[in-house]
C-alpha cells in the first residue's frame, strides 16, 4: 500500500508542476501598475538617489506616514507596499509571481507537515499526497489570481499574512508541546506584525492563538502555555495602532469606528455570510467540491490503511471550531460595510478550504475506524478500495465531466489561454515601451500609447488620457515625471512611429 501512495504522489506531484508551467511562465511577463507605482515614490526616489539603505528605510517610514494619516492604517501592509520590486530595479518585478508561490506552496507544506507529520504521525508519501492535492485545489480556483499570485499590492496585503498566519499556526501547535524559546520569538515577531496587515489575518492569528492556548491548557494544565498571553497583547497593540489610524476615517468614511451592538450584529451576520459564500462556491465553481470530495476519498484511503491510525478527541467540537474560524473571515468587511476587495475573497476561500479539509478529515477518520469496526479482519483496506473509493473516483470522473466547463476557469487555464493567444507577449512589448519612455531623462511630461486594463490573470492599472487621473499620477511620480498621459496607439504610431 505505501508503494501505491508513493506513486500516485509521484504523479500528483508532476501534474502540479506541469499546471503551474503557465502560471511561472508569466512571471516573466508581469509588471507593476497603479497602487504599485504610488505606494513606492518616495523609497524609488531614495534609491535612485542615493543607494542608501538608511534613506531607503527614511522613505519607508515618510511613505507609512502619509498614508496612515491619509488613507490606512496596515502600518506592516504600507511597509511592504513600498519595497515592491520596481523600486530598485525595473526587471525586478519578476520575483513576485515566484515569492508568492513560494510563500503560499512552502507555508501550506509546512503547517500540513505539522499537523500531519509531527501531531498526527502520517507518514511522509501520505502527508505529500493530501498536501500536493489541497494545493491544486487552492491555487487553481483561487477568486484572484492577481491579488494572489501577480500583483505585487495585493499579495503583500492578502498573500504574505495568510502565509504568515500559515506558519504562526504550525509554531503555535508546535510551540505547545515543545516550548521553545525560538519559536515563541517568531510567534510574537509574525504576531506583532500581523496586526498591522489585513484585519483577517490578524482576526485568524488571534482565533488560533486561542484555540491553542485553552486546549493546551485543558489537556495539560501546564502554566506555560500562558507566555502566549504576550505575543496576542503585541498583536492587540499593533491592531490598535492600526485601527486608530485617522486614515481610516478618510477610506471608510467618519462612522468608522468601535460598536458594540455593530459587533455583536455582525457574529450573527459572519456565519450567513459564510453559507452564503459557500453556495456561490457551489453555483459558480462547482468542481472546488469534487476537489473536497476527492480528498475526502483519499482521507478515507488513508485512515483505513494506516495501522495504529490517529485518533481524533472531541471531533463535533473540533468541527465546531474550525466552522467558526472560516466564519469569523467575514466579520471585518461586515464590520466595517464597505465593499471588498477580491484579497478578502481570497482568503475567504483560502480559509474555507482549510477548515472543510480540516472537517472532512476528522470525519474521514470516524467513517474509516466505523468500517473496520463493520468488515474487521486483514482485508478492511481492499474492501474499502473496491465498495467506497473506485466508485469514489468514478464518480469524481463524472462530476468532473459533467463540470468541465468550470475548468475554463482554473488558474491554469486562463494563464493558458492569455499566452497563447498573444496578449502575454502583446502585454510585454507594450510596458517595455512604456519603460522606456518613463526613463527618458530628457522629458518631464511624458506620452504613452494606451494599454487597456483587461490582462488576463495580471493586474494592470492603465495610464489614461486624464494626467490628474490616480494611475497618471502615481505613475509620474515613480518616475519623476512632471506628468503623463495616454493616447491611442494608433495615434501614437502616427505622431511618433513605431
Amino acid at each position: 500500500m505505501e508503494k501505491r501512495f508513493r506513486d500516485i504522489t509521484v504523479i500528483s506531484f508532476v501534474v502540479f508542476g506541469i499546471l503551474m508551467i503557465p502560471v511561472v511562465y508569466l512571471t516573466f511577463v508581469n509588471r507593476a501598475s497603479g497602487d504599485d507605482y504610488g505606494y513606492a515614490v518616495y523609497t524609488r526616489a531614495a534609491w535612485m538617489g542615493t543607494h542608501s539603505v538608511i534613506e531607503v528605510i527614511r522613505a519607508i517610514g515618510r511613505t507609512v506616514k502619509q498614508y496612515y494619516y491619509g488613507w490606512q492604517g496596515t502600518w506592516f501592509s504600507i511597509m511592504v507596499f513600498s519595497l515592491q520590486p520596481e523600486t530598485f530595479h525595473d526587471s525586478a518585478y519578476v520575483i513576485v509571481a515566484i515569492l508568492m508561490l513560494f510563500l503560499w506552496i512552502g507555508s501550506t507544506f509546512y503547517l500540513f507537515g505539522q499537523i500531519l507529520r509531527r501531531n498526527m504521525g502520517m507518514n511522509k508519501w501520505r502527508y505529500l499526497l493530501i498536501t500536493v492535492c489541497f494545493l491544486i485545489l487552492s491555487i487553481e480556483f483561487v477568486p484572484s489570481t492577481r491579488s494572489a499570485i501577480f500583483w505585487f499590492n495585493g499579495c503583500a496585503h492578502y498573500m504574505l499574512p495568510f502565509a504568515m498566519c500559515q506558519i504562526a499556526a504550525a509554531w503555535l501547535l508546535r510551540y505547545c508541546t515543545e516550548y521553545r524559546k525560538t519559536t515563541f520569538i517568531g510567534i510574537v515577531i509574525f504576531l506583532t506584525l500581523l496586526g498591522g496587515s489585513n484585519y483577517q489575518a490578524a482576526l485568524f492569528a488571534l482565533i488560533v492563538t486561542f484555540y491553542v492556548g485553552v486546549s493546551t491548557w485543558i489537556m495539560t494544565k501546564d502554566k506555560r502555555i500562558f507566555t502566549l498571553c504576550i505575543p496576542v497583547c503585541t498583536e492587540l497593540v499593533g491592531l490598535a495602532v492600526s485601527a486608530m489610524a485617522p486614515g481610516n476615517k478618510v477610506r471608510a468614511g467618519e462612522e468608522f469606528g468601535a460598536s458594540v451592538s455593530a459587533g455583536l450584529m455582525t457574529i450573527g451576520k459572519s456565519f450567513l455570510y459564510g453559507i452564503k459564500d459557500v453556495m456561490i462556491y457551489a453555483e459558480e465553481r462547482p468542481l472546488i467540491f469534487v476537489g473536497l470530495l476527492f480528498l475526502f476519498i483519499v482521507f478515507i484511503i488513508n485512515f483505513s490503511t494506516w495501522e495504529d491510525a490517529f485518533r481524533f478527541k472531541h471531533p463535533l467540537l473540533l468541527s465546531l471550531m474550525l466552522l467558526c474560524l472560516y466564519s469569523a473571515m467575514q466579520a471585518p468587511a461586515i464590520y466595517a460595510g464597505v465593499s471588498v476587495s477580491k484579497g478578502v475573497l481570497n482568503t475567504n476561500y483560502q480559509v474555507f478550504l482549510l477548515a472543510s479539509s480540516g472537517i472532512l478529515l476528522i470525519a474521514a477518520e470516524k467513517t474509516a475506524c466505523k468500517l473496520k469496526s463493520v468488515w474487521g479482519g486483514e482485508n478492511v483496506g481492499k474492501k474499502v478500495l473496491q465498495i467506497v473509493v473506485a466508485p469514489g473516483i468514478l464518480l469524481c470522473l463524472l462530476l468532473v465531466f459533467l463540470g468541465r466547463g468550470n475548468i475554463k476557469s482554473s488558474t491554469s487555464y486562463v494563464s493558458l489561454i492569455y499566452i497563447t493567444s498573444g496578449q502575454a507577449a502583446d502585454y510585454k512589448e507594450q510596458m517595455d515601451l512604456q519603460t522606456k519612455l518613463m526613463e527618458d531623462d530628457y522629458t518631464e511630461d511624458v506620452v504613452v500609447p494606451g494599454i487597456n486594463d483587461i490582462q488576463g490573470p495580471l493586474m494592470h492599472m492603465p495610464v489614461t488620457g486624464d494626467k490628474d487621473a490616480w494611475a497618471n499620477m502615481v505613475t509620474a511620480g515613480f518616475y519623476g515625471k512632471r506628468s503623463v498621459v495616454s493616447i491611442e496607439r494608433q495615434v501614437w504610431t502616427e505622431m511618433y512611429g513605431d
